[in-house]
């Protein structure tokens, strides 16, 4: 029987505080607690092209000095999925979004990290097929499901797109308003999408945000979270074409655009027919 993840996330941060745990800790740790998600992380470690898709993520919680996730049990999971540790808070957004946020402890304004994945609000407004995006999936892994989602939307018709991603066969859900942010000191652009749910029996949220960066023809994704209302309405506010200051989004580590940000343009490209 799996230790409910609320349990076991108060567990594995209570043991981040002691001295000398690491990646043997956790793997020990979710073994007798969590088997599933250990197997989820190991064939992961397997398959290095699904970190390769994703850029860098800080850990720290947006307009506060505060790691989202325990910086020693963020070490843990990296070292076990055979990733390099974090550098300055940053570490690899693919392994951070999917099992660093469920097993962080941390409260924020907007809920707990973890809420993305473990309520199917992504699944329901997307029509996905039922328990892809779950901590344990019915079949895949959460990172592996996660991957290939933002694969269909930002590079759809690639090779590696996967065909049984919605719930009855039919196209997914990719469409939608694309805010492409430009800085003047660099090649880089970031790439926000709002894709609206089709599903109104969603009403927590209205849409699915992607976000990405790009320079050339390298594509990293950065996240994917649903939008409540409110937020929604303020998102869409600044999909507006002009001059801008822009900075870094949603927790992303940016190469050559420090948090800061820099001078530059957004533009705004409409949605396309599916």
């Amino acid at each position: 029987m799996l230790l409910p993840l609320p349990s076991l996330t108060r567990r594995l941060n209570a043991m981040a505080e002691e001295p000398g745990f690491g990646a043997e800790a956790l793997r020990a740790e979710l073994q007798r607690s969590h088997p599933a998600m250990l197997n989820q992380i190991l064939e992961d470690a397997e398959c290095p092209e699904r970190f390769a898709a994703w850029g860098k993520s800080s850990n720290l919680e947006r307009d506060a000095d505060r790691e989202l996730v325990h910086p020693a049990l963020l070490c843990a999971l990296c070292g076990l999925a055979g990733l390099e540790p974090p550098h300055n808070s940053v570490t690899n957004a693919g392994l951070l979004h999917t099992y660093g946020y469920l097993l962080s402890n941390r409260r924020t304004p907007f809920g707990f990290k973890r809420e993305r994945w473990t309520q199917p609000v992504l699944e329901t407004g997307l029509n996905l097929r039922p328990g892809l995006l779950l901590p344990v999936p019915r079949s895949g892994t959460l990172l592996g499901n996660v991957t290939a989602l933002c694969q269909a939307v930002w590079k759809p018709g690639s090779a590696d797109e996967p065909s049984n991603l919605t719930a009855d066969g039919s196209p997914l859900l990719r469409s939608g308003a694309t805010l492409i942010e430009q800085p003047e000191t660099s090649s880089v652009r970031l790439l926000t999408r709002l894709i609206p749910f089709a599903n109104p029996k969603t009403r927590t949220a209205r849409a699915a945000l992607f976000h990405a960066w790009e320079k050339g023809e390298n594509l990293q994704f950065i996240t994917v979270f649903p939008v409540a209302p409110a937020a929604l309405e303020k998102l869409k506010a600044q999909f507006q074409n002009g001059p801008s200051l822009v900075k870094p989004r949603f927790n992303s580590a940016i190469p050559g655009l420090g948090p800061e940000g820099d001078p530059g343009q957004r533009i705004v490209a409409p949605a396309t027919p599916p």
